[in-house]
């Protein structure tokens, strides 16, 4: 059976073509974000404190000293800064203020008993073993008054909120498999604590047996739709600036290309030549709508100022320089909107009546006809007086002069 980690469910959530990469096409990248670098450098530098006061409890400078050996050990090319104007040593330094404020926070670290530090479990969410996880505690403790406590250290840029905690996913998969591999958790009881240490908060949340037996069910269906797709979408957002996939992905790789061309090159390549004249275009014929609209709402009000002058001075065609309007009129009903409850008012009072089959499905023109030419007689009109109106219709009509008499 196939075991699923909390990182894989969230990767295919957030894009399932990135999920098929790496868990099912089994493409490898050293490439990672300096974020996860800097978080990974944290978690070894508390792994080691935790190991070391097991005998001794080290100095601040200790622990500063080896997360600093460890950054530089570990450094390497593929490491990607995503925000401008950021180094790799703002990052470093922002990793020592975190250990920092966190080492003056808790010591001399008397929280309880250590029972495992990045400790691996595997664990079941139902008896058959159909759906099998995986995954790694930060640091699993005993705490003094025997309660299990599940430790995870967050290093994001974003500090969540109590609802957010409530909600989260891998700390409560961790509880299931902490009450699974030792049954003294469910009678201890476990609590759930983070570590947001770029604001150096803590964070807890308690799970009922209720809550996580929906948990399991929620993270049953989701597997089912993994074991069941077939397709693997791309899906964007704001995560994709830090997908190791660029170069694979539909909607990433054409800029890979391009951005690995010199200047001359780049502006020659056929996509770049495509997009380039395909956008010159766009924005035309954006310009042009936007012009259409003004001169639509220009003619509008010439159009109002031409019926009310023809109204005043009793005639139907204007003459200009070189063109001629003709300006008509005639009576029209205005019946109410499809959708509105004036229009479904109307029709149950033509059902009413006896009269919709003439105007079945209420055609606006048929309507028009009827009424106009009296076809239904005074009575019928004046029950329908409250839901139509008779008002005139004007046409304009433009004829160059060299068309018009």
């Amino acid at each position: 059976m196939a075991e699923y980690s909390n990182s894989q469910l969230s990767t295919f959530e957030q894009c399932p073509l990135q999920y098929k990469f790496s868990y099912v096409d089994g493409i490898k990248r050293r490439e990672e974000g300096i974020e996860a670098y800097l978080g990974q450098r944290f978690h070894d530098a508390m792994e080691w404190l935790y190991g070391e006061i097991a005998v001794r409890v080290p100095s601040l400078e200790e622990v500063l000293a080896y997360y600093d050996k460890d950054w530089t050990n570990r450094w390497h090319l593929e490491i990607k800064i995503a925000k401008a104007g950021r180094t790799a040593d703002d990052y470093r330094h922002m990793g020592r203020r975190f250990i920092e404020a966190y080492y003056k926070r808790h010591h001399p670290f008397a929280e309880g008993q250590v029972l495992g530090l990045e400790r691996y479990i595997r664990f079941r969410l139902d008896g058959a073993g159909r759906y099998r996880m995986k995954g790694i505690i930060d640091r699993l403790m005993k705490a003094p008054d025997g309660a299990f406590e599940v430790h995870d250290y967050k290093t994001g840029s974003k500090l969540p909120d109590q609802r957010e905690i409530d909600a989260d996913r891998q700390l409560a998969l961790y509880q299931i498999g902490v009450e699974e591999l030792w049954p003294e958790a469910r009678e201890r009881g476990v609590r759930l604590v983070w570590h947001e240490v770029a604001f150096d908060v803590e964070m807890r949340s308690v799970r009922s047996a209720e809550s996580l037996g929906e948990l399991k069910a929620r993270v049953a269906a989701l597997i089912d739709r993994i074991e069941a797709e077939r397709e693997f979408p791309l899906k964007e957002s704001a995560l994709c600036g830090w997908c190791p996939y660029w170069d694979l992905c539909p909607a990433k790789k054409h800029l890979v290309k391009v951005e690995s061309l010199p200047e001359e090159k780049w502006r020659n390549e056929p996509g770049v030549v495509i997009v380039d004249s395909y956008a010159e275009r766009w924005r035309r014929k954006r310009a042009l709508e936007a012009e259409e609209k003004t001169l639509e709402a220009e003619m509008d009000a010439l159009r109002q100022a031409a019926i009310g002058y023809a109204e005043k001075e009793g005639v139907q065609i204007l003459a200009g320089t070189d063109a001629k309007l003709r300006v008509t009129s005639r009576e029209a009903v205005a019946s109410p909107k499809k959708g509105t409850e004036e229009r479904a008012a109307l029709e149950a009072k033509l059902r009413e009546l006896g009269v919709w089959d003439e105007v079945a499905a209420l055609d606006p023109h048929a309507l028009e006809e009827a009424v106009l030419a009296g076809k239904w007689g005074a009575e019928v009109a004046a029950v329908l007086e409250p839901y139509i109106r008779i008002e005139k219709r004007w046409t304009l009509t433009v004829r160059e002069s060299e068309d018009v008499d």
